[in-house]
């Protein structure tokens, strides 16, 4: 169904609803009419007839009538065949069955999620996004809802059955899944969003989006904000996402993107700052690829340009080396520089070269000034003999000058880290607390290094479990899945199957026993010494918050 169908529906029914009578009035009189001139024709055709010639011997033929009353009526179509006009009625019995069927699968869904430790992610979801909502409608049928109030819930209901679709499907990945990748992707985007959400609960901005939820499918990465007007973000994961190392920074970028899209105002401000439009057209010749329109390309790229900065605060260097490793090509590399279109409109993703100097220049803004070097120097040296960007226009490919594009890359980045934002209530991005990779964040990357390299299971930030697995891979390429495989057992992903449960042990009969029993049982005699140290203290020691530097 078309968008502007769906966002009119109320509308539209309420039309129908309104002219239906009128037109089949309007076409039963004309039918009325057609069938009296029909039945007319006979006498007017007697009355003007010339004087009778000797009539030869003929069939007797059944007498013509000759009166309106003496003719025929025309038979009635049957009933049956007539379309039976929908009432207002109608309509409502069938959204109150809608509704009544959603929150019964809504109910199921959701009791099965609070049983299983897997679906826990989707217990917040399917209970106040889609149940809470689901009863609101029911309540708003319940009463005497006028035509255009049907039709709005109607509308609201087609969303809500997508959203459960999805955590249908969720759910079914979870359980069906032998491991715990999607776990691991939501504790992932988790650790990202955290710093986010925490800044917008203190300054009480209006984040719509606050839970990210993988899933995955025959599509390409991206995350839908806002799905269904909840707080619910479905992370599309493309098939083969969690086998390779350089994908999982991605996800930071999807955060942004959710970020960018769920805060209110920020698309809007950035663009009036910036004087940047949403759109931008190809041009029609040369002549216009002036200074002026090169700036307005980065209207096209905004968000794109947004998602990266934000990405590379998030992970650093990680992040560019994530990106150097995905998008390297160096059997074309003037194909890494070339500008796309889609429509005759500038297509919203830079082209990769720039992407990769963009995140060198924000690694800059974070201190990481040899990382950023090191990594243009390899990219340059990957493709060489790139000293333009290459446009589409009239049938040939026309060079853009580098060195322009890239200073205005430069100031966009500039302003997007070093000028506070009005929509964060005056702060700039890098200051957001926890979100930048900073010196202390890089300090404990490279202490986790060698100790995935060696294979040992970490317990830390996984956004730095990420980032280290990420540097330990291009430093040592041969251990690439090795080191993923110890990253991922290292986040603690909260849709892992639960351990078996153990019979329950028998009491022995004597302390000597016990003790015995203890030992053969080093968790609880772990728990036993610790909470002995804690009771000789007079209190426990502090627990460290998981997302804590």
């Amino acid at each position: 169904m078309p968008p502007w169908v769906s966002e009119h529906i109320g509308e539209i029914a309420l039309l129908i609803y309104i002219l239906y009578p009128i037109l089949k009035r309007w076409w039963d009189r004309r039918k009325e009419r057609a069938a009296k001139r029909e039945a007319e024709k006979p006498a007017e055709a007697r009355t003007k007839s010339p004087a009778k010639k000797p009539a030869k011997k003929r069939a007797k033929k059944p007498a013509k009538p000759t009166s309106r009353e003496d003719a025929p009526r025309k038979r009635p179509a049957r009933a049956e065949s007539a379309p039976k006009r929908p009432t207002g009625r109608d309509f409502l019995e069938a959204a109150r069955g809608r509704a009544a069927r959603l929150e019964v699968e809504a109910e199921r869904l959701l009791q099965r999620a609070e049983r299983d430790p897997r679906l826990v992610r989707l217990v917040p979801a399917l209970r106040e996004d889609l149940l809470v909502r689901v009863q609101t409608i029911k309540r708003s049928l319940d009463g005497t809802p006028t035509l255009s109030t049907i039709m709005q819930d109607t509308t609201v209901m087609q969303g809500l059955e997508e959203l459960l679709r999805y955590l249908a499907t969720m759910a079914r990945q979870r359980t069906a899944a032998p491991s715990s990748f999607l776990a691991d992707a939501d504790t992932m985007a988790d650790a990202c969003y955290a710093p986010i959400l925490e800044f917008a609960r203190v300054q009480s901005l209006s984040l719509r989006t606050s839970q990210p939820v993988a899933i995955t499918g025959d599509w390409g990465l991206s995350i839908v904000p806002r799905f269904a007007s909840t707080r619910v973000a479905p992370l599309r994961l493309p098939a083969g996402f969690d086998s390779e190392v350089w994908h999982w920074p991605a996800i930071a970028h999807e955060v942004a993107h959710d970020f960018y899209y769920s805060l209110e105002g920020i698309e809007e401000g950035l663009r009036a700052r910036l004087s940047l439009p949403s759109n931008v057209a190809m041009p029609l010749s040369e002549s216009e690829l002036g200074g002026g329109w090169l700036r307005q390309l980065f209207g096209a790229w905004l968000s794109e340009v947004f998602a990266d900065t934000v990405g590379t605060v998030m992970l650093g260097p990680a992040y560019a080396e994530a990106m150097h490793q995905a998008f390297r090509n160096p059997d074309s590399p003037q194909r890494t520089a070339a500008i796309f279109q889609d429509g005759g409109i500038i297509d919203e993703h830079p082209p990769d070269r720039l992407r990769i100097y963009m995140a060198t220049r924000v690694l800059h803004h974070l201190g990481r000034h040899e990382e950023a070097d090191a990594i243009w120097e390899r990219w340059e040296a990957d493709h060489p003999g790139v000293a333009f960007y290459y446009l589409p226009l009239g049938g040939d490919w026309v060079g853009l000058s580098d060195e322009n594009l890239h200073t205005v890359a430069d100031a966009m980045v500039d302003v997007l880290l070093q000028r506070p934002w009005p929509e964060l209530q005056g702060f700039q991005l890098l200051n957001i607390p926890g979100l930048a990779y900073l010196h202390a964040e890089h300090a404990t990357v490279q202490r986790l290094i060698p100790a995935l390299a060696r294979g040992e299971t970490l317990d830390e930030d996984p956004r730095w479990i990420i980032a280290a697995a990420v540097l330990a891979a291009g430093a040592q390429p041969a251990l690439r899945d090795a080191i993923l495989e110890t990253a991922r057992r290292s986040i603690r992903g909260i849709g892992e199957a639960p351990e078996p449960a153990l019979p329950p042990a028998r009491r022995p009969a004597s302390i000597p026993r016990a003790l015995a029993a203890s030992l053969r049982s080093p968790a609880a005699f772990q728990e036993a010494i610790t909470l002995s140290a804690a009771l000789s203290r007079g209190h426990a020691a502090p627990r460290k918050h998981p997302y804590s530097r």
